[in-house]
């Protein structure tokens, strides 16, 4: 008899059926548009086991603190948020409620700095702690203006990374800051009012807030606190106008204290730099971020060769097979490249291994956001506990417990493996990532083969001779490129291990339909950016 998930049901019923131990035969009809049973099940609800989190410590990265000149800096750190000192209540109890152990070595410093009124810049991997190592000063010094305008700006490339960081800054402040979002793809009306009711603290996506700015619903003009997240993304994806743009709407008498977080640290980000930061800015470098080798010494990697979509997906059945994959406990990211593949990819792999594609959760930007909204949800919350993804999902997005990241498609630069990577192995706990590579990926091969071997991982010698097959191919055209550069439960939920869930019974009209452009794609219109 094929066990039933909480994850169909969710919505339908009161909290206290989703937690009843037995089910009664009954018939339901579910938001899904299909019909499924409900029955006796003594099975227990899949709950994530907790994994104890390892504070970073200054042995685990090594971070280098200068000024503009290239000359060291010497930081007094603050290793533990209680000698935060002049902190608002608020803004204490904020911390403490998030019960942090201690500072992260990105905090550590880079609190300090801010706090202290420098311009800085961080380099940095993913999952060490930016987003309070900003919001915390930022709020710590936080004036409201008298017009209601936003004191604070927090510029950042996905609609996904918005709301995350919108969710720290509310937070700490406790209902004590007004925290607005602006994003593009829906909610228009809903986030022009709460700004037009007053906004203290605007986290926000390029293109919307130039909509907002342009037509007057938002003011700039008196910003005290300027940062912009993930740099490098918002230049790749073509935001430089519109940051000058949105810049310009900033009163030039204010000289907002501003921060610059970057994984990178290309010549288009230390440009941008050299426009908007002071002359006195600080650079905050942690470990091998800038240098689009980030190295975290959690991950462990595997690269399994595989030519062509069948394979791929009978290596991955494979891996759930022999264990490899749990799929009793792991919680999966499998990468894709295209959003059409993020369909067909979780169709083959729910009949390979005989579950229902309804347990696989599906994320690109083409999707709307309520429906993105919803998968999200359902995934943190281990409804699902698989989710095939393009590179929306590859920054940006903290889901802590992701022990497991698949690159079905490998991508075509090493700084999308990076980000792609790091969504597990994150706050110190353990991941692995495994990686598909074949014939057609030689283009990423040689800066792959020096990732590995700054991470101390064996490198394959089929890896070595994609290199060389590929170096020798390009030079045969008179120029040699690299991959390197700016290119753009079980898990059916929470009832246990996805195999009791009974085979696919084939297609399904869970997915959206309507065809979009990935990362991957090529250039985008100012309202595809905002994902």
């Amino acid at each position: 008899m094929r066990r039933f998930t909480a994850s169909l049901l969710s919505g339908c019923f009161p909290a206290w059926f989703y937690t009843t131990a037995f089910y009664k035969y009954q018939s339901i009809t579910c938001p899904l548009a299909f019909k499924a049973r409900a029955f006796t099940s003594s099975a227990v609800l899949y709950q994530t086991p907790a994994v104890p989190v390892a504070p970073l410590s200054s042995t685990e990265h090594d971070v280098v603190i200068t000024d503009s000149k290239g000359s060291k800096v010497d930081v007094a750190p603050l290793n533990t948020f209680a000698e935060l000192s002049d902190a608002p209540r608020w803004l204490a109890e904020g911390l403490q409620s998030l019960q942090y152990p201690s500072t992260t070595d990105i905090q550590r410093y880079t609190i300090p700095l801010l706090a202290g009124g420098h311009d800085v810049i961080g380099l940095a991997p993913t999952g060490s702690g930016k987003t309070v190592a900003f919001a915390v000063p930022a709020l710590k010094n936080f004036h409201r203006n008298a017009d209601g305008s936003p004191s604070v700006l927090v510029l950042a490339p996905t609609r996904e990374l918005v709301q995350q960081t919108t969710k720290v800054f509310s937070s700490l402040s406790r209902g004590q800051v007004r925290v607005c979002e602006a994003y593009g793809g829906s909610f228009r009306e809903a986030q022009a009012r709460h700004l037009h009711a007053g906004c203290d603290v605007l986290v926000a996506c390029p293109g919307r807030l130039k909509d907002f700015l342009d037509a007057g619903d938002v003011s700039i003009k008196n910003l005290s606190f300027l940062v912009f997240d993930e740099a490098d993304r918002l230049l790749d994806m073509g935001f430089q106008v519109q940051l000058d743009e949105i810049l310009s709407y900033v009163d030039s008498s204010s000289h907002p204290q501003t921060m610059m977080w970057s994984a990178t640290w290309p010549h288009s980000v230390q440009a941008l730099a050299r426009n908007y930061l002071s002359g006195d800015r600080i650079l905050i470098r942690a470990g091998t971020a800038g240098t689009g080798l980030q190295v975290n010494e959690h991950i462990k990697q595997s690269l399994f060769f595989c030519n062509g979509f069948n394979d791929r997906i009978e290596k991955l059945g494979e891996l759930v097979e022999n264990g490899t994959i749990d799929d009793n406990t792991d919680k999966l990211i499998i990468f894709v490249e295209r959003q059409s593949d993020t369909e067909s990819m979780a169709q083959a792999f729910s009949q390979r291994i005989g579950i229902d594609s309804r347990y696989i959760g599906v994320l690109h930007g083409g999707l709307s956001q309520r429906f993105r909204d919803k998968v999200m949800s359902q995934f943190k919350n281990n409804y699902i506990r698989l989710l095939v993804a393009t590179d929306v999902a590859s920054r940006g997005l903290d889901i802590p417990d992701v022990t497991c990241v698949v690159n079905f498609q490998a991508p075509k630069n090493i700084d999308s493996y990076c980000h792609r990577i790091g969504r597990t192995g994150r706050a110190g706990r353990s991941g692995k990532a495994y990686t598909f590579i074949g014939d057609q990926d030689g283009i990423i091969a040689a800066d792959l083969i020096d990732y590995l071997t700054r991470c101390n991982t064996e490198v394959p010698q089929e890896l070595t001779r994609l290199a060389e097959v590929y170096r020798q191919r390009t030079s045969s055209f008179g120029s040699r490129s690299s991959g390197r550069g700016r290119g753009r439960g079980g898990f059916g939920g929470r009832s246990g291990g996805f195999r009791g869930f009974g085979h696919s019974k084939g297609g399904s009209d869970r997915f959206d339909s309507r065809q979009g452009r990935s990362p991957s794609d090529g250039p985008y219109n100012s309202d595809s950016l905002d994902w």
